[in-house]
């Protein structure tokens, strides 16, 4: 270790008492590698901590992940109901109403809770296509927008935490 990172981690460490000279029966050559093998012992031990505990939050993030890829399917689902018309004599019937403010709830409830777990989807539509969360699965020609144009989304893509694409978004993009 080079003198700059030892005096960091001598900084941390909680210092052994110091005595201005060593115990009876021991050198002060013997006391000073026994208190630097203490600092580096604490250090490492520092490091651990550290690095343990960025495990626990990476699996922690991974379990969470899996459990919401799950999940996405059921959110699919529901917005495929909910974006089904309702023919105009089932619109006014109280059964029907009620059975689609359910699914309304339902739909809110689920989204609320991958929010919760700092889950959204990924917003594509009308933006140029982003190769880092979104797949390409058809082109269509349209002169009148920018080329990589996303005009139609397939399947919501969905990200986890800060930049983790859990689920890319299926896209249709123009062409010139």
């Amino acid at each position: 270790m080079d003198k700059k990172n030892q005096q960091k981690t001598t900084k941390l460490a909680p210092q052994p008492p110091h005595k201005a000279h060593a115990a009876p029966g021991v050198s002060q050559a013997e006391y000073d590698a026994l208190r630097e093998k203490y600092v580096r012992a604490y250090a490492d031990m520092e490091n651990i901590k550290k690095h343990t505990q960025a495990e626990i939050v990476r699996r922690s993030q991974a379990a969470v992940g899996s459990f919401a890829l799950d999940l996405l399917t059921v959110a699919d689902n529901l917005e495929r109901a909910l974006a089904q018309e309702m023919p105009a004599e089932l619109a006014q019937n109280d059964y029907m109403k009620n059975l689609r403010e359910g699914l309304e709830l339902t739909h809110k409830a689920l989204m609320s809770a991958l929010a919760k777990q700092n889950i959204r989807p990924i917003e594509s539509m009308g933006k140029v296509f982003d190769p880092a969360c979104e797949k390409v699965i058809q082109q269509v020609k349209d002169d009148k927008k920018p080329e990589g144009t996303v005009v139609q989304v397939w399947q919501k893509g969905y990200m986890s935490g800060e930049n983790h694409v859990l689920r890319e978004a299926m896209v249709v993009v123009t062409q010139k």
